[in-house]
């Protein structure tokens, strides 16, 4: 593999995430609610609670019931200011904590990890079923109490939050998962690491790819030439009708190369491993490229591509799976 970091985290069936719940944010005046299923007072009641962190004068509980879901609630004094609830047993997870096997760093509750230089706090929850989906709050705590961002992790459970340069700056590592299910089973689909950093706007900011730090060399002869013959493996089981991961193998590197900032190279590659990699029942640059397109980062990767041929410029956004 020419690229970097690829994760694949389980292997089993996607489930959509439900979210049902009521969430009040009265500390910033605004008062909001979602349809639920479930009763507030059930799920976050106090036989219920499993966690509490106190973050300056914020008090964040978590609560976790098989019978009743599980309930995030923030209080500030004796005053609930944000409550959801979640229709999964598996429910809220309170801060960052350290997983050396994974190397996730701890990260103290109140850390600024977006370089507003305010005090943020992380939750994360998983919304239960076989491998999706995983979320991440992050609430900043000072001016003014705000949930500022909802990260969506996919099937991505060790997305996390990392200080890369051991500089206090923070950046959250996750993963694109946009290829799940494409042409081939959840385990042989393409997808790539991703790290992102906090970007102020006018409207108000957001989490963005750092490509900056995803940049790697180009690949070696070397490895170049293993490339082109792992796609040549492929194709002689095809011509022996034998099963294949082609599609995997090959669009795996043109992934890698792109979100490592050699796109020039990736078109490259597919002119030297030529067409019949791409021809029925296989996908094209043109799937791939659809495909990609429907990325939540395309809008910070689009720039970043080189030369890229007519068939992936053209390329509409893709609707449904394949």
């Amino acid at each position: 593999m020419l690229g970097i970091a690829r994760r694949l985290v389980g292997g089993k069936p996607f489930l959509q995430m439900t979210l049902l719940g009521l969430e009040l944010v009265l500390a910033s005046g605004f008062v909001g609610a979602q349809e639920s299923q479930l009763i507030p007072t059930m799920a976050c009641s106090l036989g219920n609670l499993k966690d509490v962190a106190r973050v300056g004068q914020f008090v964040f509980k978590s609560y976790k019931s098989d019978e009743s879901g599980s309930c995030l609630q923030v209080l500030r004094g004796r005053k609930v200011i944000f409550r959801r609830t979640l229709d999964s047993p598996d429910g809220y997870t309170l801060g960052q904590s350290a997983d050396p096997n994974y190397a996730i760093p701890g990260i103290t509750n109140g850390t600024d990890v977006t370089g507003r230089r305010r005090p943020d706090m992380i939750v994360s929850y998983f919304t239960g079923g076989a491998h999706c989906c995983m979320y991440h709050y992050v609430f900043e705590l000072e001016p003014a109490f705000k949930l500022l961002a909802t990260l969506y992790d996919a099937d991505d459970d060790l997305s996390h939050f990392a200080d890369l340069g051991k500089d206090g700056h923070y950046y959250y590592l996750t993963a694109d998962w946009t290829f799940a299910y494409w042409w081939l089973s959840f385990a042989g689909s393409p997808s790539h690491s991703v790290v992102l950093r906090y970007v102020d706007d006018a409207i108000g900011g957001s989490f963005h790819l750092a490509m900056d730090k995803m940049l790697t060399p180009a690949p070696t002869p070397k490895e170049w030439e293993k490339a082109r013959g792992d796609v040549r493996g492929e194709l002689r089981l095809e011509e022996e009708n034998m099963v294949n991961e082609l599609p995997n193998v090959l669009w795996q590197e043109v992934l890698d190369l792109i979100y490592t900032g050699h796109s020039d190279l990736a078109w490259r590659f597919l002119d030297e491993v030529g067409p019949r990699a791409q021809q029925d029942p296989y996908p094209d640059l043109e799937a791939f490229c659809s495909t990609l397109k429907a990325s939540p980062y395309w809008l910070d990767l689009a720039p970043t591509l080189k030369d890229a041929p007519p068939a992936c410029i053209n390329a509409k956004p893709r609707k449904g799976k394949r």
